[in-house]
């Protein structure tokens, strides 16, 4: 027997507190962020010192390197601490930095091999279906075309399943774009291979990375910051014995400043002061129990304008001001546009809206900024309304297999359009706004949308799979509906035969007999709006 136990239910109706209980159990099969602490990174260029953080950088990348190729030789790297610190005169920190970002790579390095494995036989499997509908078409010029690039996937899987197997990993410092551009110098802007070996060499040495902890010295020990009386951030970074000869002990940079964050960084260095004198007056095991003390790293990059700081440290998580049991805002993510559509606490639609978010021909910064902007409105919506964000659990690596077929602007609007990017905004800024995001399985949102709530609500095809996603976290069953006719979002309509119902299937089960009847007809639709756009419905 489960006891269930509801807090803060002043004001709130007997009926919507029974409710609540009825949606524990089913809320379990749902996907909720359970992380109690994020991490945010905030930027900015710094003057002066930068022969000395360009030697740092060069030993860094040095024995980064070195580091790599005793791995990869089966040392482990918890053997070779003591043997760096003397043969290099690093400290040990700076040793904890190159394991930490090394072993880092190396994992990220496996991970994408196992996803590059399985895209490519998503992709192998969608050309042969490809080719034996082409060919029962009798199109043999396109079948030739396409059989050539199924031997190429397979010939790729092939190479990167004996990596897997042999646990080869083929890192390259300092990017393999650079690398393959000495094979093609002239047309890479290169006036010989001199130029490029010295463009290679300063991309090698051209980052370095400071690992923080929360029980040292301002967060960090070889980079102390402290705070002037202007406001601004002082960095003192310590350098290995090899260089403090030529470059002293100590690198100091002044007047550091972030655009972005700037209070977050001081009020970390302010809960590590609150920690290490909480540690000095009830002791290490007191203090190790409270939430004081933030861990800041920091990575120092050069670029063509000189150099920039990253500072990393957690994001405090503010209170939840959501709450379910008042209903959802469901978002359905789409290439050019996140539809947003809100519910009541019982499912019944509410109001809806959409984002134009157009990424395709646009910068990376472009990009984020406008993704950024269409978070924050669909983040504070929630917020106001007081209730979470439903979005759907997507994999993208699965409709990009799918982008063989669709039409060369679909597909790069598809491919410029980033999901992840999208849901991790979504997640970060919930955290800091107190908005909870939950996720949920989209199986047949837009076809129950479709057909049950596009022309009741008078809603596009996207909003309505937003409010069915939303109406799923509540635990609202969709049912098949007895009207059996259907419309296609272009002032037409299609009627399909209503399953057969039996209790043993899975309400899902009707909904793809039904999404397999839709199919066809939009297809044919699509075909004769391309076919006569003048006697297509509108």
């Amino acid at each position: 027997m489960t006891l269930v136990v509801i807090r803060d239910t002043a004001g709130l109706p007997p009926t919507l507190i029974l409710k609540s209980i009825s949606l524990l159990w089913y809320n379990r099969s749902m996907t909720a962020r359970k992380t109690d602490k994020f991490t945010a990174t905030y930027q900015t260029r710094i003057r002066g010192n930068e022969d000395a953080l360009a030697a740092y950088a060069e030993l860094y990348g040095t024995l980064q390197r070195s580091l790599s190729a005793d791995i990869s030789a089966g040392h482990p790297a918890s053997s070779l601490k003591s043997d760096y610190i003397s043969r290099y005169g690093i400290p040990a920190r700076m040793f904890n930095s190159l394991r930490v970002t090394l072993e880092g790579r190396m994992s990220a390095a496996r991970e994408s091999q196992k996803l590059h494995r399985e895209t490519l036989q998503r992709l192998i499997a969608r050309a042969s279906r490809r080719i034996t509908n082409l060919g029962r078409r009798g199109k043999s010029h396109q079948v030739h075309h396409k059989r050539r690039r199924l031997e190429n996937l397979r010939y790729r899987l092939e190479k990167v399943e004996s990596d897997i197997d042999a646990d080869i990993l083929r890192l390259c410092f300092g990017s393999k774009r650079l690398w393959r551009a000495q094979h093609s110098l002239k047309s890479n802007g290169y006036a010989d291979h001199a130029e490029w070996l010295s463009d290679w060499r300063d991309a090698r040495g051209s980052e370095f990375f400071v690992l923080g902890s929360r029980d040292e010295n301002a967060g960090c020990q070889l980079c102390v910051a402290a705070v002037a009386d202007d406001g601004s951030l002082t960095l003192r970074l310590r350098l290995p014995d090899c260089l403090a000869e030529q470059n002293g002990k100590y690198v100091t940079v002044e007047n550091v400043r972030f655009a972005y964050g700037h209070e977050h960084i001081v009020a970390a260095l302010q809960s590590n002061a609150d920690y290490k004198a909480h540690r000095r007056q009830h002791g290490e095991r007191a203090v190790r129990a409270t939430q004081l003390g933030q861990a800041i790293s920091y990575r120092f990059k050069r670029d063509g304008r000189g150099w920039r700081v990253f500072a990393t440290t957690g994001i405090t998580k503010a209170p939840v001001v959501t709450d379910r049991r008042l209903g959802a805002v469901g978002v359905d993510l789409n290439a050019d546009h996140p539809a947003v559509t809100e519910t009541d606490r019982s499912g019944n639609f509410v109001n809806t809206f959409s984002v134009t978010l157009v990424t395709y021909g646009k910068s990376a910064h472009q990009a984020e900024a406008l993704i950024g902007d269409a978070v924050a409105r669909a983040v504070e919506y929630a917020r106001e309304s007081r209730k979470p964000l439903v979005i759907e659990r997507l994999d993208f690596r699965h409709k990009r297999a799918a982008l063989e077929g669709e039409s060369p602007r679909r597909s790069r609007m598809l491919s410029s359009f980033s999901y992840g990017k999208v849901k991790t905004y979504l997640l970060s800024r919930g955290y800091r706004e107190g908005v909870e995001v939950f996720e949920v399985n989209p199986a047949y949102s837009s076809v129950i949308g479709r057909v049950k709530y596009m022309e009741r609500y008078g809603l596009s095809v996207h909003q309505a799979a937003a409010l069915v996603l939303a109406r799923r976290l509540l635990g609202c069953r969709e049912g098949i509906p007895r009207l059996r006719i259907v419309p296609l979002g272009r002032g037409g309509h299609v009627a399909f035969r209503v399953p057969v119902r039996k209790r043993v299937k899975h309400v899902w089960s009707y909904w793809a007999a039904v999404s397999r009847q839709l199919g066809p007809a939009l297809a044919a639709q699509h075909r004769l709006a391309r076919a006569n756009p003048v006697r297509a419905p509108a």
